[in-house]
């Protein structure tokens, strides 16, 4: 299984590495991709046999049923042993702490790859580096989490060397942080706020308390992800855009907003940055080893453009666990990228609800594969 792994493993860097993918190109790695999860992810397995779905049986990614997102925290979705993990990502657990999500990585060669490729084009187009000041805790002080190590492999691989963390043990050094802007502002060098939703708006709320506002030397940018998580005030994504504008004095374009979850190992940008950008736009991007699709969840079938849906994400990067992940996200998708609109209520969550008890039941039992 390890010789499996480590030559599927270089087969998915090549392809992340092209600049581009076809459709056949995409759908062949996906069957590869799902040829290994499928025969070394045990609960994954039964899941597809439920469903009368195994890889002689498919010719197309769609085919493959996406896993409920709840399932990760149900169900250790691993096609390794525990053993052999390297890394154990956990979601934050502010919904239910006693039920958190688990994403298991044998290693993070392939996840570290991703993060970096499609960083660069939407964050960095036209810088090499820049000065961050990460709006997080360091990787060390929360190292089950996803973002503490995205945030750390961001800093080391395009943070110059005066580049800090503005947590410490002792949380959101905010005082440290408005000395350090009020810096930035005397040079005529960039900076790249980064981190959480929730730090920037606490960092908002107590520069307005102060009557403070910042001029940020040109090119300067921020990349907020995460939201408020119940640690801070809800802010509307627009005018969230708006507010880090005018207190940084910088174009409204110059703010990005980051989708991830700990569950995928791939991320989606606000297209404002990157070349084919337009303004201040909400609509997220994928990298071409994923496939984002809308989903009607009463029937279980693709939504048509325009329509809004449940989210799906098919991420080869997800190479350790599941690629199709059935998000409880609602969405609606475009020819060139989709919109998250938010959580599922009603009919949707409903939806979203009996997968899970559906992957519950094919834990319990599964038919015999024909």
């Amino acid at each position: 299984m390890i010789e499996d792994y480590i030559v599927l493993k270089q087969q998915l860097i090549d392809f992340i590495n092209q600049p581009t993918s076809t459709e056949e190109e995409f759908n062949y790695m996906a069957l590869q991709v799902f040829q290994f999860q499928y025969e070394h992810n045990q609960p994954f397995r039964k899941f597809c046999r439920k469903r009368r779905v195994s890889p002689r049986k498919i010719k197309h990614f769609l085919e493959i049923p996406p896993v409920p997102i709840d399932a990760f925290k149900l169900s250790t979705l691993s096609s390794h042993s525990i053993a052999e993990t390297e890394a154990l990502f956990m979601t934050s657990g502010t919904t239910n702490s006693e039920k958190r999500g688990k994403n298991y990585h044998r290693d993070l060669e392939v996840y570290d790859l991703s993060m970096k490729t499609h960083f660069k084009p939407y964050i960095l187009p036209d810088l090499e580096k820049i000065k961050m000041f990460v709006l997080f805790p360091e990787e060390n002080q929360m190292p089950n989490s996803s973002l503490a190590h995205y945030l750390h492999i961001a800093e080391k691989t395009f943070g110059t060397d005066d580049s800090m963390y503005v947590f410490s043990k002792d949380g959101f050094q905010v005082e440290n942080l408005i000395e350090e802007l009020q810096l930035a502002e005397k040079k005529d060098e960039p900076v790249l706020l980064i981190g959480a939703t929730f730090s920037f708006i606490h960092l908002l709320d107590e520069c307005k308390s102060k009557n403070l506002q910042f001029r940020l030397p040109a090119k300067s940018r921020i990349m907020d992800t995460g939201g408020a998580k119940g640690r801070s005030r809800e802010i509307d994504p627009i005018e969230f855009k708006k507010e880090m504008s005018d207190l940084f004095t910088i174009p409204i374009e110059m703010s990005v907003n980051m989708y991830g979850m700990t569950e995928l190992s791939s991320q989606f940008y606000d297209r404002n940055l990157s070349e084919d950008g337009k303004g201040n736009s909400t609509k997220k991007q994928a990298p071409h080893w994923v496939k984002t699709i809308i989903l009607d969840i009463e029937r279980m079938e693709e939504k048509t453009l325009g329509e809004k849906g449940i989210i799906v994400h098919y991420d080869l990067a997800n190479l350790n666990s599941v690629m199709g992940i059935l998000t409880e996200d609602i969405g609606i998708k475009e020819e060139d990228g989709f919109y998250l609109l938010g959580r599922a209520e009603g009919a949707e969550a409903k939806g979203c609800s009996l997968a899970v008890e559906q992957f519950m039941a094919s834990a319990q039992t599964s038919p015999r594969e024909n």
